[in-house]
């Protein structure tokens, strides 16, 4: 009996010594952390001024040596430890608790050509981890956790690696693996528990788009960021990049009385000025030695400005690029650009330009666009067109002009006339490429046209703040068509393809007679928390914080000039993209309502039309629906239209291997539609998207219950 006790002592002993010094650490360690947690809530919002230094570059590790079957050698003259992009920034950053962040930038200097996901200023960079949800839009949509957020209990575990009288050491442990959490470890104060520094890293399946492994390393003071240091590795295609962007803040102040704020406008989040980039400042503000491979790419970047003789061949207008290039031109754009970069030719890819319908046969819809810069950030732009139809033996054409006058006001100046085939629905129903796919082989012509030759004329700018008036009015003749031709590669037994008249498919009459029609067109909009960036005195739009309402008048005025158009319709919406739902992805809506007045003669092309689908490829905006038909649900009497979408960002999806793996989002939405004659419509669905690639499974019903169901893709080609 005396052994067996003595050998139960000696198995329990250690453990129950052990676990009661992991029980004293686990409680030790969990109350700094609540301490450190409540010392960031309180400290959380700040107003502050510090001077910026910010620097980002990314540099091509490895090329593969084939791409596609081709050598790249043959293709490109990109080489392995190649410095791609290099941009520098001296600024003022303002901290503001009703205004957030604002960024008067002092000067910059740039090599090379802008990735779509790095960073390019401070204020996209401003990452304290004493925000409950930290968002890296530059990488990602997702919202991750925080390891000092308000519920950070609830997601992680934490370990205590090493405490002094100053300083704790604490490890930071998702409580579940693919959670939106970080990993890593961070150093925090034993007297006020404010955050010194950070060492954390996410990883691919976490949910960064294109990135395998983010490492993000900040030092404080006074709770708030002096220094943040990202670095990141991407893997595209085999071709292996490297990136780090970082930002150093110093002499901050927390005097507000002194800041500036008036020099920016409501919602200007950063002020760029051209002369930015001819000061000096940026030498004397640098807090961070260049490399020798960054300070050549400068020297070399800086005497082919002088000299402008050493072009690079893609962006010489003289030609095209000496090296033969994958799929040239068949199907993308081709630009050509003057030395100095401030003109432009954009010729349309050729593929995309045949088409064939039933009404003109096979044909080409063919473009190319001339533009002109200025260094204000005005510009102008020339597209003519022309559009040969064979079996119609038809020839058309027209122009199009913009002139961009006031970037910093959004006033713009549209011009077009000419004469062209056009879609009964003006918000369109399928692609021309694809209705010809569905034509050919599948026997279904979706699309239905008429014929108009016009003249428009349009001028838009905001008036105040962000309010957009937009003015235009057209003069137009309208011709109605017939099928002219019925080939198809393949006859499908028990399907035949339809008239051009959408409301009598099976016969061949004439939708509207031809006609003539001028109208006036107004629109206003307005928008809640519009973000932008003032560069060079041209406004570029960040997301809207908040939702947009847009309120739309049209006449139809009868006797001028012809005109036998005679109805006028308002329409008012409001609309929302991308609300944030916080861990829960994000959500979208459109709700809008309009109605024709004094309709005495409205011609089906100026009725209201909706974007529908009955193809197995679907437009996947917000105001699109999955099985609507293309025509049938158009109204000259009113309509009320809603759309919802909720992205869950994938919350749920990262629980699956295969969807964790391939970084699928999970979607669900619907839309809403009643109009006098069809009554009500609803659409239900659900659906994965993985970058612009898209599959849903949809429902539709009527007042009579399921009208319709099935899957439907969408892709970016």
């Amino acid at each position: 009996m005396h052994k067996f006790y003595w050998c139960l002592m000696i198995f329990f002993l250690p453990k129950v010594l052990f676990g009661q010094v992991l029980t004293d650490s686990s409680t030790l360690v969990r109350a700094i952390m609540q301490n450190v947690i409540e010392a960031q809530k309180e400290n959380r919002q700040q107003n502050f001024v510090s001077e910026t230094y910010f620097k980002s570059d990314l540099i091509l590790n490895k090329v593969p040596k084939t791409i596609f079957g081709k050598k790249m050698q043959l293709y490109s003259s990109l080489s392995n430890n190649q410095l791609i992009w290099l941009y520098e920034s001296s600024s003022n950053l303002y901290s503001d608790k009703m205004l957030g962040f604002k960024e008067m930038i002092k000067a910059t200097k740039t090599f090379g050509r802008y990735p779509s996901w790095d960073f390019n200023n401070a204020v996209e960079l401003q990452l304290n981890f004493a925000d409950n949800l930290i968002k890296i839009e530059s990488f990602s949509n997702k919202n991750f956790v925080s390891p000092v957020a308000k519920k950070g209990l609830k997601y992680y575990n934490y370990l205590l690696i090493k405490k002094d009288s100053t300083t704790a050491i604490i490890q930071v442990i998702p409580k579940r693996k693919y959670s939106p959490t970080f990993f890593g470890n961070i150093s925090v104060s034993t007297s006020d528990y404010a955050v010194k520094n950070i060492d954390l890293k996410l990883t691919g399946p976490k949910g960064l788009e294109l990135i395998d492994t983010l490492e993000i390393k900040q030092d404080y003071q006074n709770f708030k960021p002096t220094h943040t240091l990202l670095l990141y590795k991407v893997d595209i295609l085999r071709f292996i990049f490297t990136g780090k962007t970082e930002a150093i803040f110093k002499n901050t102040e927390t005097n507000t009385s002194s800041f500036p704020l008036h020099l920016f406008g409501k919602n200007e989040a950063v002020k760029d000025d051209s002369s930015a980039y001819h000061s000096l400042n940026l030498i004397k503000d640098r807090s961070l030695k260049l490399t020798l491979q960054e300070r050549l790419s400068y020297q070399f970047e800086d005497s082919v400005k002088k000299t402008n003789k050493i072009q690079i061949e893609t962006d010489s207008v003289m030609g095209l690029s000496k090296k033969p290039k994958f799929f040239p031109l068949l199907f993308s754009d081709l630009a050509w650009k003057s030395t100095n970069k401030r003109n432009l030719i954009l010729f349309d890819p050729i593929l995309p330009a045949f088409f064939y319908n039933t009404v003109e046969g096979g044909g080409i819809n063919y473009g190319i666009n001339f533009i002109s810069y200025t260094k204000e950030g005005k510009y102008w732009s020339v597209k003519p067109r022309v559009r040969y139809g064979i079996n119609n033996n038809e020839l058309n054409s027209d122009v199009s002009l913009s002139w961009l006058y006031n970037p910093k006001k959004r006033g713009i100046v549209d011009f077009s006339a000419g004469s062209t085939y056009m879609d009964l629905n003006p918000n369109g129903t399928i692609s021309s490429l694809q209705n010809t796919l569905n034509t050919l082989l599948f026997e279904q012509n979706f699309m239905k046209l008429y014929r108009k030759e016009y003249i428009s004329i349009s001028i838009g700018k905001e008036l105040v703040g962000n309010l957009y008036l937009s003015i235009g009015t057209e003069l137009s003749s309208n011709y109605a068509t017939n099928n002219t031709r019925d080939f198809a590669f393949r006859n499908i037994r028990d399907r035949r393809f339809s008239s051009n008249n959408p409301i009598a498919p099976n016969f061949g009459d004439k939708l509207f007679p031809n006609y003539n029609a001028f109208f006036v067109n107004t629109t206003l909009i307005y928008t809640l928390k519009q973000p932008y960036i003032l560069k060079d005195g041209f406004k570029m739009y960040k997301l809207p914080l908040g939702p947009r309402f847009i309120l739309n008048y049209r006449e139809g005025i009868n006797g001028v000039l012809s005109s036998q158009s005679d109805y006028s319709f308002i329409e008012a919406e409001i609309q929302h993209e991308k609300l944030d739902m916080g861990l829960w992805g994000y959500a979208s809506y459109s709700i809008s309502a309009g109605k024709f007045f004094n309709a005495n003669n409205v011609y089906f092309p100026e009725w209201r039309h909706f974007s529908g689908n009955a193809a197995l490829v679907f437009n996947p905006s917000l105001k699109s629906f999955h099985l609507l038909d293309f025509y049938s649900y158009s109204t000259n009497q009113y309509f009320t239209e809603g759309h919802f979408e909720h992205n869950f960002n994938q919350r749920f999806s990262a629980r699956i291997p295969l969807l964790r793996k391939l970084k699928c989002e999970e979607l669900i939405g619907g839309g809403y539609l009643i109009q006098p004659d069809k009554g009500d419509y609803l659409e239900a669905y659900i659906g994965l998207r993985k970058w612009s690639f898209r599959a849903d499974y949809a429902w539709s019903f009527d007042k009579f219950g399921l009208l319709n169901q099935g899957f439907k893709l969408s892709f970016p080609f």
